[in-house]
């Protein structure tokens, strides 16, 4: 009877662990505090247009900060690499808040849409508009 009963809990055990290993970890339970976040994080090939300009690729590096709706963005605007701008994350929108890096004024928005973010903001006085791929 002992056995009978450490084999059931043994296969119990088993069960759950391999119904549990069906779900699907790469997608982000969205009321879980930081999810809307996660699929921004990585590298991203930035294609930038300034208006009246020929268009620069540049690569940035998105990580988390901070809170869970906030993002460090490394080389944003082709800044360089050590140079960090902040985003605010809700949903697929972001937010650049007013802030200054190296002497330049940056403030703006973007979306995320079809594994693209493509952001619209101002750099200094320049109207600045960018498509970023995942690398």
């Amino acid at each position: 009877m002992r056995n009978s009963r450490i084999l059931m809990m043994l296969l119990s055990i088993v069960m759950v662990t391999t119904l549990h290993s069906c779900v699907d970890d790469d997608n982000a339970e969205p009321d879980l505090p930081g999810a809307d976040r996660d699929k921004f994080v990585g590298s991203w090939l930035c294609r930038e247009t300034v208006t009246g300009a020929t268009p620069t690729t540049f690569t940035i590096t998105i990580q988390k900060y901070g809170s869970f709706d906030s993002l460090k963005v490394f080389n944003f605007n082709n800044l360089g690499a050590p140079y960090s701008v902040y985003w605010i994350v809700s949903g697929n929108s972001v937010t650049i808040p007013a802030q200054t890096v190296t002497q330049v004024d940056i403030s703006g928005t973007g979306i995320f849409s079809n594994s693209k973010i493509n952001l619209s903001y101002t750099s200094d006085t320049e109207s600045v508009s960018a498509e970023c791929t995942k690398q």
